[in-house]
């Protein structure tokens, strides 16, 4: 995709930004830049990045931030690499990818540390052997359902030949594919257990009482872009950050932006996601966690040889966040 076009999608308005609540603040007296964040889902562990954009703080720190869902993980990250958005919320595993794969992608901050996913099933399954031989929907291969989906089945005691993953698509795809008995198993996130368990499906495994280390959302930007414009990767730093706090103080608010991006009138969707990310999940001081991420890579050494000699160290920079927690930036948003 190239430049023109991306700024085309945004013109169509299928950017899902393309109109404020509130008319954004100004930017004390800041000349604003103009910047693309991409994002490839619309799950909860998002909401920091998209109030940061409906509440104007982004524009407070001196940036024009237009948030651009391209479908897939892949598409995002590639805008990024070629340089057509300046920055990315996704999964840990795409940037880790893009980076193998040659590109400079770098993780600069955490959305949604851990592995929040539950692994639901048609009723007749019952207990973790009534899997065996039985088809399992992940995303795609490489992705956070397809390690959450391994890890599961694992944890369940069984082995990954036991069972067959199958490339479905979105939460929605996969509940569908199994409300229609096309899998009889999938991972889905705490909003889309809401769905499936008004379809009749149950929960074999809640993940994230697990406490399993992850980065499964994450501030994404490239090395060349902190190079040739830190000030830049600085005030989207700090507007996510304020989008943080915006979001734990201001829940009516947060909900309204959940509604919008997430795409449902569901109040059960919007409240379990806001309880659930904004409450327990995301973090006040958002360093990417080197154990989380080791998770990541671990998984992708299993697939890709050429990730065989890499550290966690070549795949983040916590720079930003340490230097906001350090000035004082982050505790003048609690006020203690």
């Amino acid at each position: 995709m190239k430049l023109r076009s991306l700024w085309k999608v945004l013109g169509a308005g299928l950017a899902l930004s393309s109109l404020l609540f509130f008319h954004p603040l100004e930017s004390w007296g800041q000349k604003s830049e103009r910047a693309i964040l991409a994002f490839g889902s619309s799950g909860g562990n998002l909401t920091a990045f998209w109030v940061a954009r409906e509440a104007g703080l982004y524009r407070q720190h001196g940036l024009d931030v237009d948030v651009v869902f391209l479908r897939g993980s892949t598409t995002a990250i590639n805008a990024l690499a070629a340089r057509e958005a300046q920055f990315a919320a996704l999964g840990a595993s795409s940037s880790v990818l893009a980076r193998i794969g040659g590109a400079d992608t770098v993780l600069i901050a955490t959305a949604a540390p851990g592995l929040s996913f539950f692994l639901v099933a048609k009723k007749e399954i019952a207990r973790p052997s009534d899997l065996k031989g039985k088809k399992v929907a992940i995303s795609r291969p490489g992705t956070d359902s397809d390690l959450a989906a391994r890890v599961a089945v694992q944890r369940l005691g069984l082995s990954e030949r036991e069972v067959s993953f199958i490339t479905i698509g979105s939460d929605t795809e996969r509940i569908t594919a199994m409300k229609q008995n096309v899998v009889d198993a999938t991972v889905v996130t705490p909003a889309a257990y809401v769905a499936a368990q008004k379809l009749g499906f149950h929960a074999l495994l809640d993940l994230s009482e697990l406490n399993i280390p992850y980065e499964a959302a994450s501030l994404i930007t490239t090395r060349t872009l902190i190079r040739e414009n830190p000030e830049m990767v600085m005030r989207f730093t700090r507007g996510f950050i304020a989008g943080i706090h915006y979001a734990k103080s201001q829940r009516d608010f947060t909900l309204k932006v959940l509604k919008k991006y997430m795409r449902t009138d569901d109040l059960d969707v919007l409240n379990v996601s806001y309880d659930y990310y904004v409450g327990r999940v995301i973090p006040k001081v958002p360093y990417v966690s080197e154990a989380g991420l080791q998770t990541v890579l671990d998984a992708v050494k299993k697939s890709n040889p050429h990730a065989a000699g890499a550290k966690v160290q070549d795949f983040m920079d916590n720079r930003f966040v340490k230097e906001l927690e350090e000035k004082g930036f982050i505790q003048s948003l609690y006020g203690r």
